[in-house]
């Protein structure tokens, strides 16, 4: 008697984890989905029953299966380029890569009030305080009398010379040279998520104001979003110059698939307790299934569900899923 009632820890699943590949439909490789906000699956079956219209309890007399469908639900806290790809139905992932460079005096159309793309990303310019000796004008080009960078000046005033296309890093204390007399003394270096904007193209006319971020524009300078403030006096055209940082960089057209199709395996981890599973779903419709959170606390998680469809490829019996259990 005791021996029956006797319960095994090991055949319960407690606490379960483990891990979920997606790869093509009949494929042999997998891409890893990550790190998830839980795994599930069901198996509904609909019935629809007959009933006696020959006596008032009308009681059931037949009962035939109708229909029956599995379907998975997870959440993808790993927001890779495959993941989203997967999620927002997109068709590829194109390579964009932004290369480091440099725009100088730039025209550039500004709206009151609103941003404009300045067309680059991580933009930034190199402010070097100190002493100026003789003079050092928007247009020179500049060299590090001891480290040898050199550098555009796109602006100087008493104390401040801004640059961009630097080359390299200066060094605290030399002098910056457009030649042997005229050069500035550096006491500090910076390097400002700023652009420099001012009135003319240094090309055709000497440039006279130097606008200031905060009083006559703002800068979102990880996006390259540039806005003229109604409230200063900048106008538009602005000349505009920076440097921008090499970035990494790709892009999926979203919706561009008509639907997203693979095979799922999960895998329970080794050391869970209970016994240990393998779930091959031979082929899935997958589709996002509630909001993204773009803003929000705590992790971002992409909510997917999926249609386990009929892999008419399997041997008959064995077209939806495989489930192996280890001990």
């Amino acid at each position: 008697m005791g021996e029956n009632l006797t319960s095994s820890a090991d055949n319960i699943r407690y606490n379960g984890t483990g891990r979920a590949y997606a790869g093509d439909v009949g494929g042999a490789s997998f891409a890893d989905l990550g790190e998830l906000d839980g795994f599930n699956f069901n198996l509904e079956v609909s019935k629809e029953q007959l009933k006696t219209t020959r006596t008032a309890d009308r009681s059931v007399i037949l009962e035939a299966e109708s229909e029956r469908a599995s379907n998975l639900s997870f959440g993808l806290r790993e927001q890779t380029e495959q993941n989203v790809l997967l999620a927002l139905l997109g068709s590829s992932v194109v390579s964009d890569d932004q290369v480091a460079g440099t725009v100088e005096a730039e025209e550039v159309t500004l709206v009151s009030d609103e941003y404009v793309d300045l067309g680059h990303m991580d933009v930034f310019v190199t402010k070097l305080s100190g002493t100026i000796t003789g003079s050092v004008d928007p247009g020179d080009t500049v060299t590090g009398a001891d480290s040898e960078v050199t550098g555009t000046v796109a602006w100087s005033e008493a104390g401040l010379v801004e640059l961009v296309d630097v080359t390299g890093t200066f060094s605290s204390g030399e002098k910056v040279e457009v030649d042997i007399d005229n050069y500035i003394t550096i006491s500090g270096i910076e390097i400002a998520e700023d652009v420099v904007v001012v009135d003319a193209d240094v090309d055709s006319a000497t440039p006279t104001t130097r606008y200031e971020q905060g009083t006559d524009y703002s800068l979102d300078p990880d996006y390259g979003y540039l806005r003229m403030l109604s409230t200063g006096s900048l106008t538009s055209p602005g000349y505009v110059s920076y440097d921008y940082s090499a970035l990494t960089r790709n892009y999926i057209h979203a919706m561009s698939a008509s639907s997203q199709e693979k095979k799922v395996i999960f895998v329970t981890d080794a050391d869970d307790s209970g016994l240990r599973y393998r779930y091959t779903f031979h082929k899935v419709n997958l589709t996002m299934s509630g909001d993204n959170a773009l803003i929000g606390d705590g992790a971002g998680v992409l909510p997917m569900e999926g249609t386990v469809l009929k892999d008419t490829s399997q041997a008959s019996g064995q077209e939806y899923y495989k489930v192996e259990i280890m001990s």
